[in-house]
């Protein structure tokens, strides 16, 4: 593949395979600056590996980085276990946060942004650690004077969504895999030219298939059960970025 690279792409991959260990820190006008190449250049190149942009690049990267860490001696395994659990938390925070400031400067945020000004009426899904981030964004959106509505009854869920027009909007905020009533919801809406905006997790193909725009988050099902709360801790920051951007635009 190396021989059908631009000289831009492979010094880009040059670095990247070279400097894994600092590509979690970069944005893509760091890695840019880094390398000597414009910003579009990054996103162009992430695109021609097979990703949808630089953020799904840099998850790509960081996950096999820290597959090589956990297969690593036990020796490392106990310094690990030296951190304390702040340090755990805060280094899982921090991920979060870093993959966040990339979502917020990518087309698919510009683009959720469009849907929620232009609609007329927005009904909110929450599923699993969802859940929390989904009222967070209900009240936030009905605070700046927009039709939101958060209702945890099926029958009734379907029944408003049974009254879709073409501008409205469904929000689902699940970090789970698309439950049965998600799927419902979905067709529902479909059926009158709604429009579907997901806040999921990364990989999951079977909600971002059906979302009109979908913004995927680092959720790692094998997780363990304490790093759960750091889930819903991180949709419910990005639902405050869409509403501190969407009350100052």
């Amino acid at each position: 593949m190396r021989e059908h690279m631009s000289s831009s792409e492979r010094r880009l991959a040059d670095f990247i395979l070279e400097n894994t260990h600092l590509l979690r820190d970069y944005s893509s006008q760091q890695l840019a600056g880094a390398v000597g190449v414009s910003q579009s250049s990054v996103v162009k190149f992430s695109q021609k590996l097979g990703f949808r942009g630089y953020p799904h690049l840099k998850l790509a990267v960081n996950e096999a980085v820290a597959l090589g860490q956990n297969n690593e001696s036990a020796d490392t395994s106990a310094d690990a276990q030296s951190l304390s659990y702040v340090d755990t938390i805060r280094s899982e925070a921090n991920k979060h946060l870093d993959y966040l400031a990339e979502i917020e400067v990518s087309d698919g945020f510009a683009q959720a942004l469009r849907l929620l000004k232009q609609a007329r009426w927005v009904q909110i899904l929450g599923e699993g650690d969802g859940q929390y981030p989904a009222v967070r964004l209900a009240q936030g959106l009905c605070y700046q004077g927009l039709r939101a509505n958060l209702c945890g009854d099926h029958r009734l869920d379907l029944m408003l969504a049974d009254q879709f027009e073409p501008q409205d909007l469904l929000i689902v905020v699940s970090p789970m895999e698309c439950s049965d009533h998600c799927q419902q919801m979905i067709a529902t809406v479909r059926q009158h030219q709604g429009k579907v905006l997901g806040l999921c997790r990364f990989g999951d193909t079977q909600l971002t298939s059906v979302c009109d725009v979908s913004l995927p988050l680092l959720v790692d099902m094998q997780s363990a059960p304490w790093e759960h709360g750091i889930c819903a801790l991180s949709l419910s920051y990005l639902v405050d970025i869409l509403l501190l951007a969407l009350k100052e635009g």
